[in-house]
């Protein structure tokens, strides 16, 4: 006794296993491609997370040096100093900013600094502008202490002019 749809059947198998396999295959397919850009967004986003940290860092350092610097303009601006510490002072706050100014300049992503940028041009702007008052104050001081002499030399010659007739 055969089967007399034999071939009918083996037909529907045979359809059935290749509708199975291609299934198979792109749920396989589609499994490995899931996996693997999990993976590489894992990868991208750990990456992402490194750099942010970094750059994190760098800008709680950089904070950190302006704050320093700013504290050091303005104790250059309260203190009174005479000339050669204010000089020194002056170079040692220059010598601050440049190596701020470096250090921003030497990183990859110069956008990410920008406000530092500005603050660091700022500082420079309120450096030269205390470099001008001090030159200013010390003529200011000059002029006074020539005009005292002056003042001094003409009541000096106008008591010498009293005592004499």
């Amino acid at each position: 006794m055969d089967a007399e749809n034999k071939k009918a059947r083996f037909q529907a198998k045979l359809r059935f296993a290749a509708v199975f396999v291609i299934a198979l295959v792109v749920t396989t397919a589609g499994g490995v491609m899931t996996i693997v850009t999990a993976q590489k967004g894992i990868s991208l986003l750990e990456s992402k997370k490194t750099e942010y940290d970094d750059v994190f860092k760098k800008q709680a350092e950089l904070n950190f040096q302006i704050e320093e610097l700013f504290r050091d303009l303005n104790n250059l601006k309260t203190k009174r100093r005479n000339s050669s510490e204010h000089k020194h002072m002056q170079k040692l706050i220059t010598k601050k900013r440049l190596l701020m100014e470096n250090d921003i300049a030497m990183q990859a992503d110069k956008n990410k600094y920008e406000v530092y940028k500005v603050m660091l041009e700022q500082a420079r702007v309120i450096q030269s502008s205390m470099d001008e008052l001090d030159r200013e104050s010390k003529k200011r001081e000059s002029n006074m202490e020539q005009l005292e002499k002056c003042r001094i030399k003409y009541q000096e010659l106008n008591k010498n002019k009293v005592q004499k007739p």
